[in-house]
């Protein structure tokens, strides 16, 4: 079997020579696959009888991935040969090169094998314009490359770009079968040709004239195998397919790949030895000639990412989302495709909104394996955003300034992608990166995939493979997420988080007295301080921690997950319950079913269920008791201060009863709860069933600047507080993340006391005025 690759300047004849060709080799009963990569998708129309078949990108765009067949995209063609059309997005749209790569695996998964043949035959567009269009060029696809040309420049001058191609791709194994000279009929074309295939070292197979009869043959819908055998074309691709059959057996007749430089080449086919110099646009005259072979000075230093630190100024999340108020970040990146429903009309008319990207969310994943590297697959900037984001949250949650040292993020590598990565191909750069991370002792290595990436077909998960293979024993995981083309934040920190779960040993079994808790929130300066709080409920019942998933953990802790005798939830948002699903399912993991608890009561209920669970018969009264006496002191100290204040309460999510209790124990009266418009959480209307107060669902902001005036409230809590407030009235937020345990009211309370006590308006607002 033999796969072979057309490539030549778009519109030099290469779908009338691939259709031609498979004939010829049809009628020497050899079973052929021709693919036609191009989005014009009229590669096998002569093998079709002139008819048109459904492209791969038409079929995977329309049809659920469960229900796609092979039999749906492959046709039979004239003399048995096997007919597939790739496709492309219109002209403008998107990249047909993805659209390449996405045909490739459709057809893979679909169970099309090239084994089953004896030549395959891809036709490809143009040059080698990008990842995509290179795939065949690859060594799984392409064993042998025929370069299809005329004697006009811009044929052999993509004929000597494909050389490139190839030598990037290639091997010790020489892959380019030849040229096959498709005339014009252009003044001195032949010397042209001919000279540039003694300059690159490759034979010329065939020379296929100018004639009438291919019209003739085309007008029919045919090739001239079918409709004109007897004609002296017919002959020369007879000719050819008999090459081709010995090729398939001698691998010795293929070539290396040895493009020209550009002037040589230009010397070659247009007789000009050198370039004129010229001076840039808007410079007016010049002091001195520069040769045109001086370096051009860059204006910003090559230097390695460690080195370079970025300002990014503090900024609310309204100007980043516009329209979505900033007491939303930190769910909305949970929201689903489904969960951002509106109308039917606005389903079909918008795409779901993406805050973050996967690779940022991949990253967050695996940053929190200590004692594992990171690799990026991306440009700098990528690298950056990201880098600067964990920064930021995991080294700043003191509020202090961090070091130039801490700024480096030593387990992140960038392979910081350039342009002629992007346009050529990176996997080099990164194998580089995978190989340095496993010599510097990393023993166990993440590689990391962003959008360039993805869309030039880079495939980590051979890098990782070659890796593994170089370096025995060291673990290479792939993520390829791909920036935003698998998702948002949500999808990348669940894909990575997956990945991170493969260091789990599922042959380990519980042990007791140990528990893992398992999504805490990463981005909540809060989350170290409600870890310590748990923890120190949890050694009063005799447990300790085993693995925090995923929150500054490490393989070792990872390897012995399945020690925990119970998993417990730190909270149960979307993210979090995607990810128990996945381990549930995965290792049979037992999950206690209340997450962190928030307030006195909340908390009194989560330890009695937990003590349940874990030592039925144990008597906790005790440390109930404990909690109570201080909790109860402490509504004692702020109470004088707020006892009989007028709170007006307008929320997000419902989960809010624990602020209701701190309401009601401090003596404060509600005047009304308020639920503005959310997709985040489903309502609970038994939450405030039998209540003291009003309650408004779709609670608007103008419904509550009303509220304000009728009302009077001392106090106003919400989810965020407006840009412009209302006059009169303090305002303070309900927290996002709040401290955990017993005591959660009690910070509150210390806040408002302190609130309240101070004016309304700062004296410095009244500028000069009455401050009384």
């Amino acid at each position: 079997m033999i796969q072979i690759a057309l490539y030549g300047k778009g519109g030099i004849g290469k779908s009338t020579v691939a259709a031609n060709l498979s004939a010829a080799l049809a009628v020497l009963k050899k079973r052929v696959l021709q693919v036609g990569c191009d989005p014009k998708h009229d590669s096998t129309r002569l093998l079709l009888g002139g008819a048109d078949i459904p492209t791969v990108l038409d079929y995977m765009r329309e049809t659920p991935q469960e229900a796609q067949k092979l039999e749906d995209l492959v046709f039979e063609g004239y003399g048995g040969t096997a007919c597939v059309e790739a496709g492309g997005p219109k002209p403008g749209i998107g990249c047909a090169g993805r659209g390449i790569l996405s045909s490739f695996e459709v057809l893979k998964r679909v169970g099309l094998r090239a084994s089953s043949f004896d030549v395959v035959l891809y036709d490809v567009l143009g040059d080698v314009v990008c990842g995509g269009f290179a795939v065949p060029l690859r060594k799984e696809y392409a064993d042998a490359v025929f370069l299809v040309t005329s004697g006009e420049y811009m044929a052999l001058y993509a004929a000597n770009n494909i050389l490139r191609g190839i030598r990037n791709f290639e091997d010790s194994v020489p892959r380019v079968a030849g040229i096959i000279f498709n005339r014009r009929g252009l003044f001195e074309e032949e010397e042209r040709v001919f000279a540039f295939a003694r300059a690159t070292g490759l034979p010329v197979l065939a020379s296929i004239p100018r004639d009438e009869v291919f019209s003739q043959a085309e007008k029919v819908g045919k090739t001239l195998a079918e409709a004109f055998p007897s004609s002296a074309p017919a002959g020369i691709f007879r000719e050819l397919a008999l090459y081709v059959k010995n090729m398939e057996k001698d691998r010795s007749l293929l070539h290396p790949a040895n493009p020209l430089g550009d002037i040589e080449l230009e010397a070659l086919v247009l007789g000009r030895r050198e370039r004129p110099c010229i001076k840039p646009f808007g410079t007016g005259s010049v002091s001195r000639k520069r040769s045109c072979a001086e370096p051009v000075s860059l204006s910003q230093e090559n230097r390695p990412f460690a080195e370079i630190h970025m300002e990014i100024p503090e900024t609310s999340f309204e100007k980043i989302c516009p329209g979505i108020p900033e007491a939303q970040s930190a769910e909305i990146s949970s929201r689903t495709p489904t969960e951002v429903s509106t109308s039917s009309q606005e389903k079909q008319l918008s795409r779901p909104l993406l805050c973050g990207c996967a690779f940022s969310g991949a990253v967050t994943a695996t940053f929190q394996v200590n004692d594992a590297a990171t690799v990026l697959h991306g440009p700098r900037s990528c690298t950056y955003i990201t880098a600067d984001a964990l920064t930021r949250s995991f080294l700043l949650g003191d509020g202090r300034n961090i070091s130039d040292k801490e700024k480096q993020v030593p387990g992140l590598l960038p392979t910081d992608m350039k342009e002629e990565d992007i346009i050529f191909g990176g996997l080099e750069k990164l194998e580089n990166r995978i190989e340095e991370a496993l010599l510097a002792g990393w023993q166990t290595v993440f590689v990391v995939s962003t959008c360039p990436g993805g869309i030039i077909g880079d495939n980590i998960r051979e890098a990782a493979s070659r890796a593994k293979v170089r370096f025995p024993g060291a673990r290479v995981i792939p993520i390829p997420v791909e920036g935003v083309i698998t998702g948002d934040f949500s999808a990348g920190m669940l894909e990575g988080s997956k990945r991170v779960a493969d260091l789990i040993d599922p042959s380990v079994r519980p042990e007791k007295g140990l528990v893992n808790i398992i999504g805490e929130r990463n981005f909540s300066p809060q989350e170290e301080k409600n870890f310590c709080i748990v923890e120190k409920l949890l050694q009063r019942l005799g447990y300790r921690v085993n693995c925090r998933f995923l929150k500054e953990t490490d393989t070792l802790s990872l390897r012995s997950f399945k020690k925990a005798e119970l998993n417990l939830l730190a909270c149960t948002d979307p993210d979090t319950q995607a990810i128990q699903e996945y381990l549930s399912k995965r290792f049979r993991l037992e999950f206690f079913e209340l997450p962190f608890p928030v307030g006195f009561r909340e908390s009194s209920i989560w330890v009695k269920a937990l003590a349940a669970r874990l030592l039925p018969g144990k008597d906790v009264s005790s440390l109930l008791q404990e909690q109570e006496k201080v909790y109860k002191a402490g509504i004692g100290k702020y109470a004088p201060h707020l006892s009989g204040k007028r709170v007006l309460l307008v929320s997000y999510t419902e989960d809010i009863s624990w602020v209701l209790d701190t309401i009601r124990d401090l003596g404060m009266e509600i005047l009304k709860v308020g639920f503005s418009v959310s997709t985040f959480r489903k309502e609970r209307p038994d939450l405030l069933s039998n209540e003291g107060f009003p309650v408004e669902r779709n609670y608007t902001d103008e419904m509550r600047a009303k509220d304000v005036r009728d009302l009077r409230p001392d106090l106003v809590l919400s989810s965020y507080v407006p840009s412009v407030p209302e006059g009169g009235v303090h305002y303070d937020t309900i927290p996002i993340s709040p401290q955990v345990g017993f005591l959660s009211g009690l910070e509150l309370a210390k806040r408002w006391s302190t609130l309240l006590r101070l004016p309304v308006v700062e004296g410095w607002k009244y500028d000069g005025g009455d401050e009384s």
